[in-house]
């Protein structure tokens, strides 16, 4: 043999034996080692037994483990299906299945659980992005410019006016969005015409960014103006007598939507305080609002029981537990010591509602909600903290108004008990301590009215002006009626004709003041000039004056609380007729005492379109009683 045929036959070798390192087992005997390895599990006896019989090469190792991952993967592969949100608290606490059953599930009740119910869907409220005004791109030649030029550009707004719209959360059609901007640029200025009033103006709007009920409340104002609008409008074209409330017999879609808020609102009163418990500060922002409905309505009564409850929440409010004086002295003690706060705005508010029908001629009975301010303190109370009420002469209007507010209740609920008893003088009272707080009271009257005649000499603006000016008729109704009030046939009020006279003719000229804001709406949550007309027109027995009266209050076209100058003006034509002046041959004849008669009582009959009022003689009759007289007014709506 050739040494080239053993070269050849030695290669040969060499290449087989590679081969059969590479390759130790066949094709089919690999095919029925991985059918093998996937059938038993991993620890088992025959496994074991074929892995003792495999080579222990650490290459076949891998491909053999490997080929098996993915044959286990295979074979264990679950199935998809979407993830389930739903169910009871329990369940999803417990990372269960959930059958959904109501009122409760079925694993809740196969484990003898209370089932704790189904929260609410969690829905994400997509984000608000502010608007960006997209401006064109300036040339490089622009960018070159004089001072002017850029001052110019620096001072110019190109961003549209947006007006201030709740947008937490609350859908607003476009109705919606009329009655808020109604009640923004036009009744918030309205309800305060004559004194600047934040909670009007600022803390009302801010609420109603975030309180529901306060939102509502606003809309169902802003829808009832709209209404009342609508209803000045139709009757200055047809020629018809103003009217300051839209009758409940005919009802538009301004009106309804009023009515649709106005219950929205007081239900989520109502779920707030059942979720949350009582917010004194909010709640007491809600009850003014409702208060402010009610009184544009003419719903009277509703609005007392609303002025009611306000105090009462009041109360809690400024209850600490260990100051057992009245909320009138805790709140003059506040005025004195510490500065104002949104609630203390309020209060002075619920004071100026709960003297409405005092300045009118029945100030006792159930329209004395001032009397709540006034409580009985606790004999507990220290001595020190019930000095008697003082102020020194005021600087300013705010600081005028503030004492008159004070003032005022505290005489409110005087007139209030010698009205009472004059019309029930079988009861006990005590004379000498009545004309005790007479003289007191005409003194502190007499001290703020200097004080009011001094910021005559101050410079102000007309708005401040006109409220200084309805605080100083107000101040002057008020000295007549606590200097005649003990006298119970009323002749007193004669010696007062020029105070009655004066007061009539200031009215009059107080009506031609220019004013900021134009009247749309007519309806005004101050006492302005309208009480004082009622007041004169009952105590004044002057035929004269009271035709005056009725004169300017037939002008005027506007409601002020609860009382509206047409409804006034009927009642003093039904007293002057009832006394004998409706035409009288002398027009300076005075009533003598045993033919006058006081306003008692006024009731409202939407449905019938009349108003109830009723009078009562001064003097008793032979047998000791007090006559009545009602008189029944029909109002034309």
């Amino acid at each position: 043999m050739s040494a080239r045929a053993r070269r050849a036959i030695k290669r040969y070798d060499s290449r087989a034996l590679v081969d059969t390192q590479a390759a130790p087992f066949p094709q089919q005997d690999k095919q029925l080692l991985s059918l093998s390895v996937g059938k038993p599990r991993r620890n088992s006896p025959s496994n074991r037994s074929q892995r003792s019989t495999l080579t222990s090469d650490s290459s076949d190792k891998g491909c053999a483990s490997d080929e098996r991952s993915n044959e286990l993967k295979q074979t264990r592969k679950r199935a998809s299906k979407p993830k389930v949100r739903t169910g009871c608290i329990n369940c999803k606490r417990r990372h269960v299945k959930c059958d959904e059953g109501k009122p409760s599930c079925a694993e809740c009740e196969r484990l003898g659980l209370m089932c704790e119910g189904y929260a609410p869907p969690k829905t994400k409220a997509p984000a608000s992005r502010p608007e960006r005004l997209l401006l064109p791109k300036p040339k490089l030649g622009s960018l070159v410019a004089d001072s002017s030029t850029k001052a110019t550009l620096r001072s110019a707004d190109y961003r549209p006016r947006v007006p201030l719209m709740p947008n937490f959360g609350f859908e607003l059609n476009e109705d919606d969005m009329w009655y808020f901007t109604l009640f923004r640029d036009q009744i918030s200025h309205e309800l305060s015409p004559y004194y600047r009033s934040t909670f009007w103006s600022q803390t009302s709007l801010r609420d109603s960014m975030v309180n529901r009920c306060v939102h509502h409340s606003i809309l169902s104002i802003g829808a009832y103006g709209r209404a009342l609008m609508d209803l000045r409008n139709d009757y200055s074209i047809n020629g018809k007598v103003p009217r300051t409330w839209w009758p409940q017999t005919s009802l538009n879609r301004h009106h309804q939507a009023a009515l649709m808020h106005h219950a929205k609102a007081l239900s989520h009163l109502r779920s707030n305080i059942g979720l949350y418990g009582l917010d004194g500060r909010l709640t007491m922002a809600a009850t003014l609002l409702f208060i402010v409905f009610e009184n544009m309505q003419g719903n009277y009564h509703t609005s007392g029981s609303l002025i009611r409850s306000g105090i009462k929440v009041l109360t809690n409010i400024r209850d600490t537990g260990t100051d057992n004086r009245s909320i009138l002295r805790r709140q003059w003690h506040r005025y004195l010591t510490t500065p104002r706060d949104e609630v203390d705005e309020m209060t002075n508010m619920f004071a100026r509602h709960s003297i409405t029908s005092a300045c009118l001629p029945f100030a006792h009975g159930k329209y004395a909600y001032h009397i709540l301010f006034t409580e009985e303190e606790s004999s507990d109370v220290d001595p020190s903290l019930t000095d008697p009420f003082t102020f020194t002469i005021p600087q300013t209007l705010e600081q005028a108004r503030e004492i008159w507010d004070y003032l005022m209740v505290q005489l409110a609920n005087f007139q209030s008990k010698v009205a009472w008893h004059n019309l029930n003088p079988e009861y006990d009272f005590d004379d000498s301590t009545a004309y005790r707080e007479q003289a007191v009271y005409l003194a502190l009257l007499n001290d703020l009215g200097v004080g009011l005649d001094s910021l005559l000499f101050t410079s102000m603006d007309m708005r401040e002006s006109k409220g200084l000016e309805l605080l100083r008729l107000h101040h002057k109704v008020a000295v007549v009626a606590i200097s005649c009030c003990l006298d119970p046939t009323e002749m007193v009020y004669d010696e007062y004709l020029p105070y009655f006279e004066d007061v009539v003719e200031r009215c009059r000229l107080f009506m031609n003041f220019s004013t900021d804001v134009s009247v749309k709406v007519g309806f005004t949550n101050d006492a302005g000039r309208l009480p004082l007309l009622g007041f004169v027109g009952a105590k004044c027995r002057s035929a004269r004056v009271r035709s005056d009266v009725v004169e300017l209050l037939r002008a005027s076209d506007w409601r002020e609380g609860p009382w509206d100058s047409w409804s006034l003006a009927n009642v003093v034509s039904s007293l002057m007729k009832l006394e004998g002046q409706l035409e009288p041959s002398d027009v300076e004849h005075m009533v003598p005492a045993k033919e006058r008669y006081v306003w008692s009582n006024v009731f409202w009959d939407f449905e019938k379109q009349q108003m109830h009022a009723e009078f009562t003689k001064l003097l008793p009759n032979e047998s000791g009683e007090f006559e009545k007289a009602s008189c029944v007014i029909l109002e034309e709506f």
